[in-house]
């Protein structure tokens, strides 16, 4: 008798259960035993991404996709799990790392166990923070950003990385001409010198503790990339296209060099389908499928994020 009962054969599948704490609190329950870990009793959801991921008394676990999804489970959990130790490695604070492995129930699940981070998510952190914390915060920021962002030791597959951003399904709800263009744009852009990114730095995923240290969660989405592949979920969620923060950020850089990089960056990011349709529909007030030139959307951050 399996722990976990539900079927998984694509990602869609995938899709429906990997919130239920209903289907994985009795393999939530055989990890905890297996580590000799207590606070399976006291599990509740936490703020959804691709994985399952869960608050389980003082800890978060999360449960990886296995492999009859769809997903490369092997190399998602293992550039995590080397992100978040260099990341602390180099100064950050980040969720101590209590468990990592395996269990073989109807699939075979990978699975992280951290401490859990009490504090508040930056995102509502920034609504209600004076001028003065909003611009300590950014200076944290990006301190945590120059050390994040070291040079890997491995070397980057920039046409894997370009290849990757051409298939990726989220263009696929845009027009072929605006598919096309994106692709031109991505194989005819020259990089820049490649680092370790983040990724995903949003709104949900910097938390602020009780003493006002900032500790950065969640590196599933972990690559190699230029460091402005940051840039996206930094100015479209953290800062929600808020003017005055994004200026902030980019003090001492020259503004149509940082938009020229955000939007060219967005192309390539694995959330850059999502991030064109939104900054499309919020900053033009129209829907997604009136875009019919990929630079409109260009245009539109040069003019709208502009103070």
């Amino acid at each position: 008798m399996h722990l976990f009962q539900k079927d998984i054969y694509d990602w869609k599948s995938w899709g429906t259960v990997y919130q239920s704490l209903e289907d994985f609190q009795p393999l939530i329950e055989a990890i905890f035993k297996k580590e000799k870990l207590t606070g399976y009793e006291d599990t509740s959801r936490l703020t959804p991404g691709t994985n399952a991921v869960f608050k389980a008394g003082n800890y978060v676990i999360k449960i990886f996709a296995p492999k009859e999804s769809g997903a490369n489970p092997d190399d998602d959990y293992n550039a995590e799990l080397r992100s978040m130790q260099r990341a602390i490695q180099s100064g950050i604070r980040a969720p101590q790392l209590i468990a990592s492995s395996r269990i073989q129930d109807k699939y075979e699940f990978k699975y992280l166990i951290m401490e859990h981070i009490e504090g508040q998510a930056a995102g509502a952190v920034l609504k209600e923070a004076t001028w003065e914390q909003k611009q300590k915060f950014i200076r944290k920021l990006k301190r945590h950003l120059q050390k994040m962002n070291l040079k890997p030791v491995e070397k980057a597959d920039e046409a894997l990385i370009k290849e990757r951003a051409i298939q990726n399904p989220r263009w696929n709800r845009f027009p072929d001409k605006v598919r096309l263009q994106v692709a031109e744009l991505i194989n005819q852009y020259e990089w820049a010198d490649y680092v370790y990114v983040h990724g995903d730095l949003t709104a949900d995923n910097i938390i602020i503790d009780s003493h006002g240290e900032m500790y950065i969660i969640d590196f599933a989405d972990s690559t190699i990339a230029p460091a402005e592949y940051e840039y996206p979920p930094i100015l479209f969620d953290l800062f929600n296209y808020d003017k005055e923060l994004i200026h902030e950020f980019i003090q001492g850089m020259d503004y149509t060099d940082f938009i020229d990089k955000a939007f060219m960056v967005m192309l390539i990011h694995d959330f850059g389908g999502d991030f064109v349709k939104t900054t499309y529909e919020k900053l033009s007030g129209l829907p997604i499928v009136q875009l019919t030139d990929i630079f409109e959307v260009k245009e539109l951050m040069y003019r709208q994020l502009k103070i």
